[in-house]
């Protein structure tokens, strides 16, 4: 009666729990493997950056996004420059949550932390368990003895003799029997390569024709195998995790120089934009010079004190000054629905970048750097996160010749076997340990066949040459990199500052001929005088704007160069040392 429980039991929980999560295997699944992925994530960034940070794949719509979306509207006019002011931060911040690429690059960390999950489970307890359940209809021949009772007269007296012959009929019919076979068992791999395994089997035989009956019988078996040389120990045992550590450590690394990267093309984005926005308003400004210019040459005309072509010189350069005009304004429009698409938002949004950040970045003008050109290539060759990975790679081939190396000897396999049957029919639980049976044996393969293993330590050794070709390779970028990155933020400092001079003189030479032309008796000043600074001064107006944009971007890129760009994801901004 017991047994009939526990093997009830035995039978009833895989079943019932697999009624259970049925429609809610998905959901489930997903829990659980974010519940043992997030904390791996958490985990490796603080080993590679020293502080994790909050993490997640799925996408959401943020406060920030819900009310761009809600109070920004769409545009019909296609050359607006107005709409809902978006600061840089928020421009960050928007770019976080709702950019495609960094949802990917988001997505590449997760798997390859999802890919560790694997490595680490084939360590631990694996449980399995199987329920098989037939029935079966077969021809079978029953037998059955008849008595016939035989009448026969006896030749001396007469009298009638009742005998009984007995005989066998055979009749042909249907055998009926069901079959239920469980099993449950337990693997688990150690560090050395030895793989433990118990089984508990379980089958249930009932017969529903002829002699009823039923009949049951387990088995309890457990195995031990141990690689003696092929396969064995723990270099070998452990690559596979240890790889998957490295590689999650990898992407981290790779994840964290992205973000970075990002952070700088998406604020040379918007301070781009905002160059073409500062375009529009220099080349109305020079517009609107030039149209007055053009009425006073009129007025002058009238006068008699200039000639007619000087007018139509007047006209033609304002005729250009409007095409200019116009031609910045789509160049902004096309300028920013790009802006919009990398920010992850639907392109008739009418957002806008806000003037003022343009403004903080002329009060701030030029900032002292920090480090001379030898600091900085010590610095990036310290701290530059791809470089330490291909220093690293390194270390995966050297260890993947070995293991290679080990794939070449024989195969020499400890085995050790238990077996303990129940004591006899319908006592499933009842073990006869006088019937267990051990089993030992040792397995060997000859290595006669091992061309395969031959050409994967070969590959082994020339990948390894080619990592580390590739880690002296990055290493030379890195410097190329840095010394490029430093070379352009002094040139960008400079022009920035001849540019500011320039644009100071232009201004002041259409000034002075503004003055001339307005002071009476003046006329042998020439309206060509007029319209060259005018044109010398927009061309500085725009240059000024240009070098400025241009110092912003390549300081950032030079601090990133030499890993210092410190990026802040959940307050949406960054930190360099000259800040």
């Amino acid at each position: 009666m017991r047994s009939e429980r526990i093997h009830q039991w035995l039978l009833g929980v895989p079943v019932a729990l697999a009624l259970v999560l049925t429609g809610c295997l998905g959901p489930l699944a997903k829990r659980l493997a974010d519940r043992e992925t997030y904390p791996i994530i958490a985990h490796k960034q603080q080993q590679v950056l020293g502080e994790s940070e909050a993490f997640t794949i799925e996408p959401e719509d943020t406060e920030l996004t819900e009310t761009v979306l809600t109070e920004a509207g769409f545009s019909s006019d296609e050359f607006t420059t107005s709409g809902l002011v978006i600061s840089l931060r928020d421009a960050l911040a928007l770019a976080f949550d709702n950019n495609r690429e960094y949802q990917e690059r988001k997505e590449d960390l997760y798997l390859a932390a999802l890919d560790l999950t694997e490595e680490r489970y084939d360590f631990s307890p694996i449980f399995s368990n199987l329920i098989s359940a037939s029935a079966t209809r077969e021809p079978g021949t029953r037998m059955r003895l008849i008595e016939e009772v035989i009448q026969t007269e006896d030749p001396l007296t007469g009298d009638i003799v009742e005998t009984i012959e007995t005989r066998t009929q055979s009749r042909s019919v249907a055998e009926r029997f069901g079959q239920l076979d469980s099993s449950i068992g337990v693997s688990k791999l150690f560090a050395t390569g030895a793989r433990v395994t118990v089984n508990f089997t379980n089958r249930l035989l009932r017969f529903y024709s002829g002699d009823r009956r039923q009949s049951e019988s387990s088995l309890l078996g457990a195995s031990v195998v141990q690689p003696l040389l092929e396969g064995g120990g723990m270099t070998v045992t452990l690559e596979n995790m240890r790889q998957a550590e490295r590689d999650v450590i990898y992407a981290a690394r790779a994840f964290a120089r992205f973000q970075r990267r990002f952070v700088v093309e998406q604020i040379s984005n918007y301070f781009r934009l905002l160059q073409a926005h500062d375009e529009i308003n220099n080349e109305f400004q020079s517009y609107t010079r030039l149209r007055i210019l053009r009425e006073r040459a009129e007025a002058f005309e009238r006068e008699e004190r200039w000639a007619t072509f000087q007018v139509d010189q007047a006209l033609q350069d304002e005729i250009r000054a409007r095409d200019r005009w116009t031609n910045a304004k789509t160049e902004f429009q096309l300028r920013l629905d790009q802006f919009k698409v990398d920010l992850g938002l639907p392109t008739e949004l009418n957002i806008q970048p806000s003037p003022e950040e343009l403004d903080d970045l002329r009060e701030q003008g030029v900032v002292e750097l920090f480090y001379n050109l030898a600091q900085a290539e010590e610095i990036a060759l310290a701290d530059r996160l791809d470089y330490k990975t291909a220093v690293d790679l390194v270390e995966d081939s050297d260890r993947r010749i070995k293991i290679a190396e080990n794939s070449l000897l024989p195969v020499l396999d400890a085995r050790f076997d238990y077996e303990l049957p129940s004591s006899a029919d319908n006592q499933p639980f009842d073990f006869d340990y006088g019937s267990r049976r051990y089993t030992g044996s040792l397995d060997l393969e000859l290595p006669l066949d091992r061309k395969l293993q031959r050409n994967d330590y070969r590959r082994a050794q020339i990948g390894a040459q080619s990592r580390e070709r590739n880690a002296e390779e990055t290493r030379d970028e890195i410097v190329r990199q840095v010394r490029g990155a430093y070379r352009n933020l002094d040139q960008s400092r400079i022009s920035y500052q001849i540019q500011q001079e320039a644009e100071r003189l232009a201004r002041r030479r259409v000034d002075s001929v503004k003055m001339l032309l307005e002071a009476i008796g003046r006329e042998d000043v020439n309206i060509r005088d007029q319209l060259e600074a005018e044109r010398a001064l927009l061309s500085t107006q725009n240059d000024l704007t240009n070098q400025l944009v241009n110092y912003t971007i390549a300081r950032l890129a030079f601090y990133n160069a030499i890993e210092q760009l410190d990026v802040d994801v959940e307050d949406a901004w960054y930190d360099i040392p000259d800040n």
